[in-house]
């Protein structure tokens, strides 16, 4: 359905507080809180959607987190269960994965004669209390077949290329499901250095993700030097029902 970028997680405020606390001798303490399912349904009902089909909140068991190396590092574990939630969008559907507060990575997937295309990106990250948003804009990212792809942002860029595995079954609340399994491969350059591998199994019925792992790892140059930033992520659909 999507490939993803992961940029790290270190933006310009991080970089002042990396330089300050560098300077100063200053110990910072970084926290992550989950982020709610409950928030994520009542965020969709207050949004008032809900008119789509896939519309609504789905969960996922999760496995896996993300860490970076500045200040001595810090290391966030995402919670046992996250939420993807699907909205309908003028040129397909909207989905947004919530791991922690302030963790968010949001897909705008348009449909075209030949499939499913990602058009925008927005990838959230916070470490220190410093939030780093970016949003990419990406051409040639037709997920249901092979070929490349390349996403832009202001600060770099992304390009890889699309596999196409092959179809298969998954359970999803004791039920086989239909699934396409697609593999993206890229290489990162600009602002941010790195590679990133992720499998997305596709419900063949409904597009919707049904299973996803992701390995990411970038770097960035500060003023303290290079930083890097890794990300390893499993996800599986719980339900086939979403929360509304």
């Amino acid at each position: 359905m999507t490939r993803r970028r992961i940029a790290i997680a270190c933006g310009v405020g991080l970089l002042v507080v990396v330089g300050v606390a560098a300077a100063g001798g200053f110990l910072l303490h970084d926290t992550a809180k989950p982020a709610s399912i409950q928030d994520a349904v009542q965020r969709f009902q207050a949004g008032g959607a809900g008119g789509g089909k896939l519309d609504g909140v789905y969960v996922y068991a999760t496995k896996g987190g993300e860490s970076i190396d500045a200040l001595g590092g810090a290391h966030h574990r995402y919670p046992a269960t996250t939420s993807i939630t699907a909205v309908g969008a003028p040129c397909g559907v909207k989905l947004r994965w919530d791991a922690l507060q302030g963790r968010s990575t949001t897909w705008t997937l348009c449909s075209t004669r030949d499939g499913v295309e990602l058009g925008t990106e927005e990838v959230v990250h916070t470490f220190f209390g410093q939030r780093d948003d970016t949003t990419y804009a990406c051409a040639g990212s037709e997920l249901l077949r092979s070929g490349s792809f390349g996403c832009r942002s202001a600060r770099g860029r992304e390009d890889g290329t699309v596999r196409v595995i092959g179809r298969g079954s998954l359970e999803v609340g004791g039920k086989p499901v239909g699934v396409l399994h697609v593999r993206t491969v890229a290489t990162i350059s600009g602002g941010d250095e790195g590679a990133e591998t992720v499998d997305w199994w596709l419900g063949t019925a409904t597009g919707l993700p049904v299973q996803v792992a992701f390995t990411s790892r970038t770097s960035r140059k500060t003023i303290v030097g290079r930083v890097h930033y890794a990300e390893d992520v499993e996800l599986r659909l719980d339900s086939l029902t979403p929360r509304r």
